[in-house]
């Protein structure tokens, strides 16, 4: 199946080094910035707002359904984009997903290593809840290493007894983060094994193994998760990992919705506000799955 021009002008806009095996995360912050910090449209209001002690992004939009709210844990491979730089992507999803989005401002690693990220997620849902929120108007979200964050989330509210959202929709999410398996799929100009590998081992250092269940729930017990919507990119490096997610939901009597996209790299979703028509399709197929859920 051919992809888009417009996807394919993207994908050659690329710079060839994006995800160097060898870049640390200086370099790393260094090559996402350009991608992110992108303005906002008048329409947007957002707002910075505490839930348990950590410091999140609100987005409202007006045209949206004030009942329903998705909470987004964002990528940057752990190491990248704070808050103030990815407020475009929480009015894109707002966008897309037509309800306000609450996004947390995780601390990123080295400087704050595991677990802290994890820590930070798990409180502002927590704190979410605190606030009277009905867990059944909860969208959880995750896009790259966000989609590890938030299960990881999930499996904690779990163990300690907290309710579950209405479901969960991955965004090329990564879970895990040692790259095991099959032969990784060529073509993606975003991430490489030995760089999603080092972004793992810059969070966690020498604490554990990349594919301990605590940072790639892929390997983790899942039974009592919500309803889980996946979309994998056929040229995705994380492509395994999601595969092998779904596999262990499944195992765990999990509802899971895994959905194969042809020709489609890592993060492709985020592509929307270019026009490329297969992240708009992605979009429409999120909205149509929230909607059913």
């Amino acid at each position: 199946m051919s992809t888009s021009k417009e996807f394919q002008s993207v994908i050659k806009a690329i710079p060839p080094d994006f995800a160097a095996p060898g870049a640390d995360y200086l370099a790393v912050r260094k090559m996402f910035a350009p991608f992110h910090g992108h303005p906002l449209g008048e329409d947007c209001r957002v707002s910075i707002e505490a839930f348990g002690g950590v410091g999140c992004g609100y987005y409202t939009l007006s045209n949206r359904n004030a009942d329903l709210l998705a909470f987004h844990c964002h990528g940057g491979a752990l190491v990248s984009c704070p808050l103030d730089e990815y407020h475009f992507y929480g009015e894109m999803i707002a966008s897309q997903a037509g309800c306000d989005v609450i996004m947390p401002d995780y601390r990123l690693a080295p400087e704050n290593p595991y677990p802290a990220a994890h820590d930070d997620c798990f409180n502002a849902y927590r704190g979410l809840l605190d606030s009277g929120r009905d867990p059944k108007s909860i969208v959880m979200m995750g896009e790259s290493c966000g989609g590890a964050l938030a299960v990881g989330a999930l499996l904690r509210a779990r163990d300690e007894g907290l309710p579950m959202p209405l479901c969960f929709v991955s965004l090329t999410g990564w879970f895990d983060l040692a790259v095991k398996g099959a032969a990784v799929p060529k073509g993606d100009p975003f991430l490489t094994p030995e760089w999603v590998r080092q972004r793992g081992r810059d969070y966690v250092g020498d604490q554990m193994a990349l594919d301990d269940p605590r940072i790639s729930p892929a390997y983790a017990e899942l039974h009592g998760l919500p309803p889980l919507y996946l979309q994998i990119g056929e040229l995705d490096t994380v492509r395994v990992g999601a595969k092998r997610f779904a596999e262990a939901a499944r195992r765990d009597d999990v509802q899971v919705t895994e959905e194969f996209w042809p020709g489609m790299v890592q993060g492709w979703q985020g592509l929307v506000n270019t026009g490329v028509p297969e992240a708009i399709d992605a979009w429409a197929a999120i909205k149509a799955f929230i909607d059913n859920a």
